[in-house]
């Protein structure tokens, strides 16, 4: 017998976390001394009954734990007055309705398996909640709860567990809103840490998908190779020679591609030569009519050396054809029109629609062009394109 009290009074120590807090700091600071000898009698007899759940106590040691058991429910029962069951409303401190709708409660470490009963599952409810559990594992019968209007704390119980509530409650609010900004604080260095990750991220999109570069001098063929080097573009000589022609010194930073090649038209080159530059979109989607977009498909930049009717200390070098359509009765006047159309995007593509001049002679069918050598060669290939396809 003597061990089996020795037992349970060590347990009884150890389970009764009111007295143990007398010692340091008192659990309840606010409460009477008979709140604290009811609380005192609670963990004892919980204590007990944890001995008695046991299945491996002694037969001979149970009547004695029983014994024990009846002597403690005796004991609290002295104490029927603050046994009624009553109810207690307590303001909400106006720290803690301030910050509910900021930081969300489950930050603040929403308690498993507590869900709010009715109204918004702002901090006034976590609060109460978190208060509410604490005095559960005392063995406490209140509940904790928060009016309609969330300004005023509902507790109900007996009496003496209410009082013990209503000082619970104003004795962990201080760590509790200390905790509630600790974690403002790592929120907000948390969201100041992903903005400057995504700046960051869309700094290096931009840079990885503009031209920068500081360039010392050299040619086209050069430095269409070094804007590729650090980016991915899409860019076309239209003739060998075009890939000698020497571009000078030149810096520039976060330039969109067809944006710098196309300001190339702008240098004049050695000997009064220029560049002509030709962007090709992408070509609109079937059926929506909405342009393709960068991560489907990028645009093509065609340069060519633009041509100069008189150049400088050069002749001009013209070239005349004649076609006779007159045996190709599938051209029609619709058929000349688009024959015409394209040869005339040919040349605008290559720089020299104002340098060629095209007429077609209906009464004799003879199809006329006069302009630059390249030009006309571009011209035939486009007319015996047409003739072929006919």
């Amino acid at each position: 017998m003597n061990h089996l009290l020795t037992a349970i009074a060590s347990i009884v120590l150890a389970a009764a976390p009111v007295h143990v807090r007398q010692a340091t700091p008192p659990a309840l600071p606010s409460a009477t001394a008979t709140i604290e000898e009811l609380a005192q009698i609670r963990a004892q007899m919980f204590a007990v009954r944890e001995v008695l759940s046991q299945t491996d106590i002694p037969s001979e040691d149970l009547p004695k734990a029983k014994a024990e058991l009846a002597r403690l429910i005796e004991k609290m029962r002295r104490f029927s007055a603050q046994q009624t069951l009553a109810t207690a409303r307590v303001p909400v401190d106006p720290k803690l309705i301030e910050l509910s709708g900021s930081v969300t409660p489950r930050q603040a470490g929403t308690l498993p398996g507590v869900a709010p009963r009715g109204g918004s599952f702002t901090f006034i409810y976590h609060f109460a909640q978190m208060v509410e559990s604490d005095l559960a594992a005392r063995g406490s019968d209140t509940t904790v709860g928060v009016d309609a209007t969330l300004s005023m704390f509902t507790i109900s119980g007996p009496q003496w567990q209410v009082e013990e509530a209503k000082a619970a409650l104003k004795d962990a609010l201080p760590a509790y809103l200390q905790r509630i900004q600790d974690l403002e604080a790592i929120d907000a260095s948390g969201r100041a840490d992903q903005r400057e990750r995504r700046e960051r991220e869309l700094f290096n999109q931009i840079q990885r998908s503009t031209v920068n570069i500081d360039w010392e001098g050299g040619t086209l063929g050069a430095l269409v190779e070094t804007v590729r080097s650090s980016m991915v573009c899409n860019v076309v000589l239209a003739e060998p020679s075009v890939s000698a022609l020497e571009i000078p010194a030149l810096s520039v930073k976060l330039v969109a591609p067809d944006v710098f090649f196309r300001s190339l038209q702008a240098i004049p080159l050695n000997n009064d030569r220029r560049l002509t530059v030709s962007v090709i979109a992408p070509e609109a989607k079937v059926g929506d009519g909405k342009p393709a977009t960068a991560a489907e498909t990028l645009p093509v930049i065609v340069i060519a050396e633009k041509f100069q009717a008189n150049p400088t200390n050069q002749p001009a070098l013209t070239e005349q054809r004649i076609f006779d359509l007159s045996d190709r009765p599938e051209f029609d006047a619709a058929g000349i029109k688009k024959l015409i159309e394209a040869i005339d995007f040919a040349m605008q593509a290559n720089g020299t629609a104002e340098q060629m001049k095209i007429r077609f002679h209906e009464p004799s069918r003879l199809l006329f062009a006069k302009g630059p050598f390249d030009s006309i060669s571009l011209f035939d290939e486009v007319v015996n394109t047409f003739l072929d396809k006919k």
